[in-house]
């Protein structure tokens, strides 16, 4: 009887664990360059939302790269444009914009919206906002 009565007054005497809890300031801080925008795209590593193939993109990557036609009103060397693989429909990535804008074929080569006219000539790509070009595909 003493020895259950030791036990039992040994086992009460013993701490419990405890469980940790964590809180707000605890919660390990988000990482440098994991900013994602609404469409959860990481812009730190250049990724944007492209509306035609519906996924993040690299502009750069995979796409026909033109280059500004007057430097002295325009810091920005380059414009991007992808062209889905029906050849309906060329989305345009401008930095001067704040999303991607969509053109729709009008004929070969011609892709065009109330905006901006984009063009292929000679094997290189224009692009024309208000009679004006304002990129070119160099070769």
């Amino acid at each position: 009887m003493l020895v259950i009565f030791s036990s039992v007054a040994f086992l009460s005497c013993q701490q419990q664990p405890s469980k940790k809890t964590t809180t707000t300031s605890e919660v390990a801080p988000s990482l440098v360059g994991s900013e994602k925008d609404e469409k959860g795209c990481l812009v730190a590593a250049g990724y944007t939302w492209s509306k035609l193939k519906e996924d993040c993109i690299r502009p750069w990557e995979g796409t026909v790269t033109m280059n500004v036609t007057d430097t002295s009103t325009n810091f920005e060397t380059a414009a991007f444009v992808l062209i889905d693989s029906t050849k309906q429909q060329a989305e345009l990535f401008l930095k001067e914009e704040p999303e991607s804008i969509l053109l729709d074929s009008v004929a070969p080569h011609l892709y065009t919206n109330n905006d901006y006219k984009l063009s292929q000539e000679n094997y290189c790509w224009s692009l024309i906002h208000r009679q004006n070009t304002l990129y070119e595909e160099k070769k």
